[in-house]
């Protein structure tokens, strides 16, 4: 399924809203938030308070693994909540199924950009002193690049599975999921900026 969601979008997301069982949508939230995590980290440049990068490498990860499932929830509940202004006939298990297999692009950043991006750029990926665009400037924008990519993607598939289950046009469905991200990562990284990390 993850080879389909790749090679045939549309294909692989009829399949997932006729299936009974939305199977490995919790393992998908747990990339989820790792994703989040980091990125939260790099937004606020949380490296300046750290003096190493193996205790922002536990921080961020233990904080990715706990915020993962109730991220993924709030996430799958407000598209769920926003589609249903539009359609009545809507099921939360259709959405959760979409949500959860349009995270494959998220997962694929996690497993293999963000432990390049660590490994070459290390904690200046977090700080501004020097920042990570200072010391390499070529690495970070292709690094970076890499993540915005794969998050540009995430957002198509699952404008892609709305418009398919819910008979949106893809321009309607792209925008309930902006809106949706937009309005969930503003929440996220001021309820994490509260916090003074």
């Amino acid at each position: 399924m993850i080879w389909l969601i790749i090679e045939s979008p549309s294909a692989a997301f009829k399949k997932i809203i006729i299936a009974e069982h939305k199977n490995f949508v919790l393992f998908f939230s747990l990339f989820l938030g790792i994703g989040a995590s980091f990125a939260l980290l790099w937004s606020s440049k949380s490296g300046n308070s750290f003096d190493n990068l193996f205790p922002l490498l536990l921080f961020g990860t233990v904080i990715g693994i706990v915020i993962s499932v109730p991220l993924f929830y709030c996430l799958a509940f407000a598209f769920h909540a926003v589609i249903s202004l539009f359609k009545r006939d809507t099921e939360f298990k259709v959405t959760y199924g979409i949500i959860g297999w349009s995270l494959v692009p998220i997962m694929l950043s996690v497993v293999f950009v963000l432990p390049f991006e660590l490994s070459t750029l290390g904690l200046l990926l977090f700080s501004t002193n020097p920042s990570a665009y200072e010391v390499k400037p070529l690495v970070t924008i292709v690094l970076l690049g890499l993540d915005g990519l794969m998050a540009v993607w995430s957002l198509l598939l699952a404008s892609t599975g709305i418009s398919l289950a819910y008979r949106f046009r893809f321009i309607v469905s792209m925008i309930i999921v902006m809106l949706v991200v937009g309005a969930t990562s503003f929440l996220s990284y001021l309820i994490y900026s509260s916090f003074n990390i």
